[in-house]
């Protein structure tokens, strides 16, 4: 706006009456040219912004500024604060968030300078807080003496009983002394190097104890520590202790000796026993025994302790040597060496053993061939005589000096000295018992062509029978078969039972009565005799350890060879049967039976409980009565007398039928009766039943 436009502004706004504003025409000069002022300003304005620049970061200070109370613990007089922006008022200071660091110092206090942060909080009021200096503790001992310091379990160094450079706090304190119990405290430490006085009366840890000795004088040790000569007094510590007591010529002599802290004693005055003498013997021949007085001091050679000062009795002995006897005194805490000699006893022994060539040991020392004669000392010995092949003989000898011996000897092979270690009679699992049998007999099967009652199948027939075994007592029971089968019934016969526990099983075929032998063995963990399969008899083995039945002439020989002789009968030679000598068809059975023994009563209808009858000379049962017996041999007859002798025959290896031996309760006629009626079958029966056998090697 030029100065001609405001010069009319101006004057139209001082004009009376108010109007319209006209504007006045403009006419530009001639040759006029616009020439641009530069605006000044004075000096004030300059300051006036200034403040009101400073003003406006004052205020923005103030806007974002915020207030912060430092407070320290113990409260320090003078804070020091490095960092960004800040002012301290009255009581707190106004500051910028961000990092700080304060620095403060207080008499008695680590200086404190940590770093802080200001937050974006309007009020924060930040605490810090002093840690004390370390103080000290002198301890005032009663008594004085040497102790090792423990504050909270760590050893501290201490000089005239102080301690410096002990944190501020509550703390442990420990005191040990080699003398004295163990101190505990607890102490509180001022800190700020402030110096502490701790009374402590330390309790001592040993007792007065008064030692003393028979004879007086001993030396008293203590863990090699001599603690004086008796009598003597002297502290010990507390606990267990081994005190050693000794004087020149006694034995060293021991106690344990329990101290309790403060609890004098008075000991029993200890006895001391003087140093025995030694005694060293050495003899010819060695392991000469020696007594010395009443005192056994071992055998020869030896070095033995004894009573010193004393002349006592020396006697030396050994068997088959002459004693000596002499009195001998040993000085105290000496040793005596003495050598002496026995003179032999012998005697003379001849030896006589078969076989000539076996080998003779006396006390385990080769001597030779067994046969010969000797000349040995009079003392028990040991004689053992071998050779290969043969067991060997062991015994103790005792050679007499006035007289010849003679020692006979007849050695066994393994073989014989199994058979002769065999158990006279065993008990099987069922619980029947069966007799050991060593036959070695000759005899010859079968009757007489001209002997009455003879049937055409008793051929006789020489028989060696070598072969050792056992036979049953008695004939298998309903009870002890049942425990193979459980449901079998021997029945009865016309209201008459056969199935009582005690009589003897029946209605059982052959192959029955060799499976029950089978489950037996097996029962036993014994190898089988019979091979069965799909219910039919494969195989034998008659070598096999297990339960089998009894061969023919094995029957035969428990049966009728009694003497060197044959029996016809198993009561003699001539019917009627001696009376109760067994069970078979007679009056008892008449209302049942056909042909019996008129004048014979047996008071049983069927089968008597085995073992009712008296025994034969054999010590067996029921073999002429009660039931016949199934036999293992396969049937058949011979013609003639064989020229050949069968050496343990077992019948022939197979056939239709096997052979049955014995009479029955069931028979009464005379060729039934005699020991030498063959039957043979395969059918069960009433009257036919089995006992058992086992091969005894």
């Amino acid at each position: 706006m030029n100065k001609y436009l405001q010069s009319s502004i101006k004057d139209n706004a001082n004009a009376e009456q108010p109007g319209i504003i006209i504007p006045t025409p403009f006419t530009p000069t001639a040759h006029t040219k616009t020439k641009t002022v530069k605006k000044q300003y004075r000096p004030y304005v300059y300051v006036t912004a200034s403040v009101l620049l400073l003003a406006c970061l004052v205020l923005a200070y103030l806007f974002t500024a915020k207030s912060v109370v430092l407070v320290t613990f113990p409260q320090a007089s003078q804070l020091k604060i490095s960092g960004g922006m800040h002012f301290e008022l009255a009581d707190h200071f106004l500051m910028l968030p961000g990092d700080y660091q304060l620095s403060a110092s207080l008499k008695g206090h680590f200086p404190l300078k940590q770093s802080f942060t200001v937050s974006e909080l309007q009020n924060q009021q930040l605490n810090f807080e002093f840690t004390r200096l370390p103080g000290k503790l002198t301890l005032a001992l009663k008594p004085q003496t040497p102790v090792s310091v423990f504050i909270d379990g760590s050893p501290v160094e201490q000089i005239e009983n102080t301690i410096s450079n002990i944190p501020a706090g509550r703390h442990r304190l420990t005191l040990r002394s080699e003398r004295f119990l163990p101190f505990t405290s607890e102490v509180q430490i001022e800190g700020k190097e402030i110096e502490q006085i701790l009374e402590v009366k330390l309790i001592p840890a040993w007792a007065q104890v008064n030692f003393n000795s028979q004879p007086a004088g001993a030396e008293v040790y203590h863990q090699e520590k001599l603690l004086g000569i008796t009598p003597l007094s002297a502290e010990v510590l507390q606990g267990e202790h081994q005190i050693r007591y000794q004087k020149a010529g006694y034995k060293q002599t021991q106690r344990e000796l329990k101290v309790k802290a403060g609890i004098d004693m008075t000991l029993d005055p200890v006895p001391l026993f003087k140093l025995t003498g030694k005694l060293a013997i050495t003899s010819t021949p060695a392991g000469v025994s020696v007594t010395y007085g009443d005192q056994y001091l071992g055998t020869t050679p030896l070095t033995v302790a004894v009573k010193p000062d004393s002349n006592q009795a020396l006697l030396l002995f050994k068997d088959g040597y002459q004693e000596y006897a002499t009195s001998l005194e040993v000085p105290s805490g000496q040793t005596v060496n003495k050598a002496f000699s026995l003179q032999p006893i012998v005697g003379e022994i001849s030896f006589r053993v078969t076989p000539a060539d076996a080998l003779l040991y006396i006390d385990e020392r080769l001597m030779g061939r067994a046969n010969q004669k000797m000349t040995l000392p009079a003392k028990q010995q040991t004689v053992r005589i071998a050779k290969a092949g043969f067991v060997d003989y062991k015994s103790q000898i005792l050679p007499n000096p006035s007289m010849e011996q003679v020692f006979s000897v007849q050695m066994k092979t393994f073989a014989q000295d199994k058979f002769d270690r065999l158990a006279p009679v065993i008990t099987n699992s069922t619980g029947s018992k069966l007799k050991l049998f060593k036959p070695n007999d000759i005899f010859v099967m079968g009757a007489s062509r001209r002997e009455q009652g003879r049937r055409a199948n008793e051929v006789r027939r020489e028989i060696s029978l070598t072969r050792a075994f056992y036979l049953g007592l008695t004939e298998v029971t309903n009870k002890e078969f049942r425990q193979f089968k459980k449901d079998h019934s021997s029945g009865h016969v016309k209201g008459n039972s056969l199935n009582a526990s005690k009589q003897p099983v029946v209605r059982i075929t052959w192959l029955e009565a060799v499976t029950f032998c089978n489950w037996l063995s097996e029962k036993e963990q014994l190898e089988k005799v019979y091979q069965i399969t799909d219910n039919k008899l494969t195989d034998i083995n008659l070598d096999a350890n297990g339960y089998r039945l009894p061969t023919e002439a094995e029957w035969v020989w428990a049966a009728r060879y009694q003497d060197g002789k044959m029996l016809k009968y198993a009561w003699g030679e001539s019917l009627p049967p001696t009376e109760g000598s067994t069970n078979i068809g007679d009056i008892a059975g008449a209302a049942i039976l056909g042909e019996i023994q008129p004048t014979y009563n047996d008071r049983y209808i069927t089968t008597a409980p085995v073992a009712s009858f008296s025994a034969n000379k054999k010590g067996l049962y029921d073999l002429p009565g009660n039931v016949a017996e199934w036999i293992h041999d396969y049937y058949q007859i011979q013609t003639g007398l064989s020229l050949k002798t069968e050496k343990d025959p077992s019948g022939p290896e197979s056939g239709d039928y096997h052979v049955i031996r014995g009479a029955s309760w069931a028979h009464g006629t005379r060729t039934e009766l005699r020991l030498s009626f063959r039957d043979y079958g395969n059918d069960k029966r009433d009257d036919l039943g089995f006992r058992i056998a086992r091969n005894a090697l």
